[in-house]
């Protein structure tokens, strides 16, 4: 796109190589019956493959200076819908859509607000393939125990299967991040019913508050009126005075959120 600067505030980085968005292209499986949202549409590296497969395409695109280059590049293509919108504010529902495919180039800056859209609106994705910075990828895919366990990665997990598809270097994309890309997939776990998302919601993010600190001092004012009675509810649940945060489970998260909404506290 001849005159056309990539702008740094909005994490711009546009893939270049034709072969690496066919491979995208095909994991999201494009079909004449489906509505394909793509988050970030930028030179159309990826909107261009989706538009042939003849799949209802929605591109969003926050640059409105692309807008008219993406609005020559896809002429013709009736299936596609140029949206110049915020993705991380755009609410599907507002025209009509209940069912979708999520495929997006992810700027760095917007990844963890794009994954949290994902997780919010879980009950119409079908199937999500996303190119995230490759440290974003394995903290997804991390566990319990680990530094990359956090709320982002919990409540990923609680709603999807991850896929890690491959890695992408940064000769293509233009201009040239710093760091390697990663290609994921988030499939969708069946019949995930949560009794109090939002308190669970609640209670994780407190938790997190300060990873240095021990459960019990994250609790304490924010969720239970002090430390003695927060020690005092691990206690009653088995676990360790001394336990953090990242040594905690979703499915022990999920107890403790329970537990702490009998006590009506959440």
């Amino acid at each position: 796109m001849p005159g056309y600067r990539p702008k740094k505030r909005l994490g711009q980085n546009f893939l270049t190589d034709n072969r690496i968005a066919s491979d995208v292209v095909d994991i999201i499986d494009p079909r004449p019956v489906d509505t394909i949202i793509e988050i970030g549409a930028g030179r159309g590296a990826l909107t261009l493959p989706l538009a042939r497969s003849g799949a209802k395409v929605i591109a969003v695109e926050i640059d409105r200076d692309l807008i008219g280059y993406l609005t020559r590049l896809l002429r013709g293509h009736d299936n596609v819908t140029i949206v110049n919108d915020d993705f991380v504010s755009y609410d599907p529902g507002r025209i009509g859509v209940s069912r979708m495919k999520l495929i997006g180039n992810l700027p760095f800056n917007i990844s963890s607000p794009v994954i949290e859209w994902a997780v919010q609106h879980h009950g119409r994705i079908d199937l999500a393939c996303l190119m995230v910075q490759k440290e974003v990828a394995q903290r997804l895919a991390s566990s319990p125990g680990t530094r990359g366990w956090s709320p982002i990665a919990i409540f990923t997990q609680l709603y999807y299967d991850l896929a890690y598809h491959f890695a992408v270097a940064p000769r293509y994309f233009r201009p040239a991040p710093k760091v390697s890309s990663a290609v994921i997939g988030l499939i969708p776990k069946r019949k995930v019913k949560i009794k109090r998302n939002l308190q669970f919601q609640k209670v994780v993010r407190h938790a997190f508050r300060q990873r240095r600190k021990l459960l019990v001092n994250n609790l304490a004012s924010e969720i239970v009126p002090d430390a003695d009675t927060a020690r005092a509810l691990l206690a009653d649940l088995g676990w360790p005075g001394n336990i953090r945060a990242e040594q905690v489970s979703t499915q022990m998260f999920l107890q403790l959120t329970e537990r702490l909404a009998r006590r009506r506290m959440v």
